[in-house]
């Protein structure tokens, strides 16, 4: 089987790009798909274990079930909580981003799987290099994209400028994805949450995926549950 996949990009940093990536693994896997993950950039303040320099590698590999080694699906890490351009000038001896070389691993992964999930990094405008973005190595991958958005203020902005960028780059979009990472009690905020969804769709025109509900330090499996829609768009796309 010929590989298909999906570049998931955020609206904004810290909005559950990596919960929504893993729960997707974890529902494809569950499917029965032999399922390639990759997080192509991180940064952290400091490296996550022996095995894995970032957390967020080592919950998608995880939740996929496969054996790859860390330096294949996550080619480029910084030990600076920053942008990754901002890192490389912090730390003189760390080595350039290059599209190229994550292309090429790209390459080599999907040859081994039947779908891939890559996950970005922060935004789409978050510097790689002093001339490349994000939203370069989404261009440089040619996968279709899913937008997660989370629910705080100001999420309609990010989500209109994430949807121009997109077309700007020339990406397509499968659609977004809610994530609500902010938990609603305030009845006014509330009516806000369900409103929501259908004020995205009218701005931006996209189909709406999915709404994940806040969940307290969810789990692959948790998130799953809420991602069949997402699967579906998918492997539609790919019929």
């Amino acid at each position: 089987m010929g590989s298909r996949g999906t570049f998931i990009i955020g609206t904004d940093t810290e909005i559950g790009k990596t919960t929504i990536a893993a729960g997707f693994a974890h529902l494809l896997k569950e499917k029965g798909y032999n399922v390639g993950v990759m997080k192509p950039v991180a940064t952290g303040s400091k490296k996550y274990s022996d095995k894995f320099k970032s957390l967020d590698t080592k919950i998608l590999i995880t939740a996929a079930g496969n054996k790859e080694a860390d330096d294949f699906i996550n080619p480029f890490f910084y030990k600076i909580p920053s942008a990754p351009y901002l890192a490389t000038k912090i730390l003189l001896n760390s080595s350039k981003i290059d599209l190229n070389k994550i292309k090429k691993k790209y390459i080599e992964l999907e040859k081994k799987y039947d779908f891939m999930i890559v996950e970005g990094i922060g935004g789409l405008m978050v510097p790689l290099t002093r001339d490349q973005y994000v939203a370069n190595l989404a261009e440089r991958l040619n996968l279709p994209i899913i937008i997660v958005m989370s629910n705080k203020i100001g999420t309609l902005n990010h989500v209109i400028m994430t949807t121009i960028l997109c077309k700007n780059f020339k990406l397509k979009i499968l659609g977004i994805v809610i994530n609500n990472t902010v938990q609603i009690n305030d009845k006014k905020f509330k009516k806000i949450n369900d409103f929501l969804p259908q004020v995205v769709k009218d701005l931006t025109g996209l189909e709406i995926l999915t709404v994940v509900p806040f969940l307290n330090k969810p789990s692959p499996s948790q998130t799953s549950v809420f991602l069949e829609k997402v699967f579906k768009r998918c492997f539609n796309k790919f019929r």
